[in-house]
């Protein structure tokens, strides 16, 4: 894995397992089996798409990424969308955002990628209207974006208009997103 982190222009991808707890509770063997297969795809996926997982700043199964594109961020979701997790399945965010002069990334904050993730569902991927405006031109063969209406993300000041990464291999109908504005308008892009 590249060990500098990205500057100037940075997606941040940010994903955690649906229903984490309770799988813990439930399926605690399968789950710490499962572990080491999920840190190795995640490993693997992040580098194989010329991202940086932020050292330290993931949890058993949960974890945040940089990229240096977009292109490359919304690459790795898909591809860790489809490769097989079970019983994991993932939740993931993006959101591009520019480092200022003498800004790291340990110091940006995560609060958009991580409300789009947490608005996601378990093999959904969610991204930043930044993000889907970055990547809507290089996005993987097969794939799409589907914008799914403007979402309130809590304590934020501005509503954030979400686009939901599509492809075949990948479901792709859900219930309405994890936010309290449920306002669901369904447009295609690409």
């Amino acid at each position: 894995m590249t060990e500098k982190q990205p500057t100037g222009t940075v997606t941040l991808l940010m994903a955690a397992a649906e229903g984490s707890a309770r799988l813990w509770q439930t399926q605690p063997g399968d789950m710490a089996a499962s572990l080491p297969w999920l840190r190795a795809t995640m490993n693997h996926l992040i580098a194989l798409n010329d991202g940086v997982l932020r050292g330290g700043e993931y949890a058993c199964d949960s974890f945040v990424a940089t990229f240096g594109r977009a292109s490359d961020a919304v690459a790795c979701a898909l591809d860790l969308q489809l490769a097989p997790s079970d019983p994991f399945s993932l939740c993931i965010g993006l959101h591009t955002i520019e480092m200022r002069t003498g800004e790291s990334v340990a110091t940006v904050s995560t609060d958009v990628a991580a409300r789009l993730r947490d608005m996601a569902h378990g093999g959904q991927t969610l991204m930043s209207v930044a993000t889907a405006s970055l990547a809507a031109d290089r996005l993987p063969a097969g794939a799409s974006l589907m914008y799914i209406g403007d979402h309130d993300l809590g304590e934020m000041p501005w509503h954030e208009r979400p686009f939901q990464l599509r492809h075949a291999g990948v479901r792709d109908q859900f219930r309405s997103v994890r936010a309290s504005d449920d306002t669901v308008a369904q447009h295609h892009l690409n």
